[in-house]
């Protein structure tokens, strides 16, 4: 993350150089939770051992037989939070929560309440997280 000379916060590098450069953002704390939302999807969906400058990086596959429903979804949920701390140096302080999903049992539905760090500012956020077949995606 790079901050302008005045505090503001901007986006992921290549987000930056795709954007074009004299359109001025209508809000900066906007642009920077969608563009966090798109890096906890990459996120998430990368496994340990994928990045050789971040072995690390990413979750662990949960697809374990043996591990219960509760107990899976206390794990992820602790990994996803973990994650996100080690991972995404835009979110100050994660909360993780289940969230019933009863319309789809093979799928776990959570909820991330983050605090973002946006240089002198600070803003809270929701992020919905749908684990569909083994792939992360933001519902909101």
């Amino acid at each position: 993350m790079t901050h302008h000379r005045d505090g503001r916060s901007r986006g992921r590098l290549f987000e930056r150089l795709t954007a074009p450069h004299d359109a001025p953002s209508a809000d900066p704390t906007l642009e920077t939770v969608e563009s966090v939302k798109r890096h906890l999807v990459d996120l998430l969906n990368s496994h340990p051992g994928h990045s050789e400058s971040a072995p690390e990086l990413g979750l662990l596959d949960f697809n374990d037989a043996t591990i219960g429903v509760l107990d899976l979804e206390l794990n992820v949920q602790r990994a996803i939070r973990q994650c996100i701390e080690r991972f995404e140096p835009r979110i100050r302080r994660a909360e993780v929560e289940s969230l019933p999903n009863s319309g789809a049992p093979l799928q776990l539905r959570f909820q991330v309440h983050a605090t973002l760090d946006l240089g002198a500012d600070q803003a809270e956020a929701t992020i919905d997280l749908l684990l569909n077949d083994k792939r992360y995606q933001c519902l909101n």
